[in-house]
C-alpha cells in the first residue's frame, strides 16, 4: 500500500514538472505571432515613358508598404521604379 501511494506521489510530482516546463516554453515562444498583412492592390509600376498597354505595367503589391524589411517579412518582394521620382513598392508574390 506504501508503494502504491509513493508511486502516485511521484507519478504527480512528474506530470507536475512537465506541465510547468511546457508552459514556461510556451510563453518565451514569440514566434507564433502571427502578422496581419495589408491589402494586396494593383499598381501602375510607370512614372514616367510607359510605351505600349497600360496593363504590362500593373503589378499587385502589399499596400502602403515601402520598407525593404517590412517588405521582406510579410513575404514580398521590394522593388522600386524611376521616373518623375522614385517609388518603393513591395511586390506580393
Amino acid at each position: 500500500m506504501k508503494k502504491i501511494i509513493l508511486l502516485t506521489l511521484i507519478i504527480i510530482i512528474i506530470v507536475a514538472l512537465v506541465i510547468t516546463f511546457w508552459l514556461r516554453n510556451q510563453e518565451q515562444n514569440p514566434e507564433q505571432v502571427t502578422i496581419e498583412k495589408p491589402p494586396i492592390v494593383d499598381h501602375f509600376a510607370c512614372s514616367d515613358y510607359c510605351p505600349g498597354a497600360r496593363e504590362q505595367y500593373i503589378v499587385k503589391i502589399y499596400e502602403g508598404i515601402e520598407d525593404d524589411e517590412e517588405c521582406l517579412k510579410l513575404g514580398g518582394r521590394p522593388s522600386s521604379y524611376t521616373g518623375w521620382g522614385t517609388f518603393k513598392i513591395c511586390i506580393a508574390e
